[in-house]
């Protein structure tokens, strides 16, 4: 099963995410645009992996999530990857010391079940994963402004991702629920 882990955000983040997408594409901007309710900040990404796998994870989910204290999240700014170069995907920026730390915790644990993730984890919300660009990219990035949003993390789900025509469809798998 094709999985990812990550925390779902709230109407207000999923708006500024569809405004940013519409003034990309009205300045002339091509991509695959992840759908509304797709929304999410996505922790780390397992790609197809066995009941067996399925099962360690949830079960490191459980143990991990629930000390942790529910957190707000900043939602403030626009990102690129890459950094560098022509742009490949468009991001809104995520803020917030807690996010780290559950991700630094998570990552350890997974090492030792013989997951392996990039080192560096920026934590974001995809705009967009860009086909075409106008020539004036830079420009139009620089004028994308918002006032900052938040949302509240207080679980982090395990989701199946089957690709469709109609582009991702994602479901819930498992929820661990923060307590601390």
């Amino acid at each position: 099963m094709r999985t990812f882990m990550a925390i779902r955000t709230n109407t207000r983040v999923e708006t500024q995410i569809t405004k940013t997408q519409e003034f990309l594409k009205i300045n002339g901007f091509f991509g695959s645009w992840p759908k509304r309710e797709n929304a999410h900040l996505t922790l780390f990404f397992f790609g197809d992996i066995d009941d067996q796998e399925i099962s360690v994870v949830e079960d490191l989910m459980d143990r991990i999530i629930p000390p942790f204290k529910p957190f707000p999240m900043r939602v403030s700014g626009i990102g690129l990857f890459p950094s560098k170069g022509l742009p490949r995907v468009v991001w809104l920026k995520c803020e917030g010391s807690e996010v780290l730390n559950l991700y630094e915790k998570l990552n350890v644990e997974l090492k030792k079940h013989g997951f392996a993730f990039q080192e560096r984890f920026t934590p974001h919300l995809t705009v967009g994963r860009l086909k075409g660009i106008p020539k004036n990219w830079g420009e139009v990035i620089s004028n994308i402004t918002y006032e900052p949003v938040s949302f509240e993390c207080n679980t982090v789900e395990l989701f199946s991702s089957t690709l469709t025509h109609n582009g991702s469809v994602y479901s819930s798998v498992h929820k661990s629920i923060f307590g601390g």
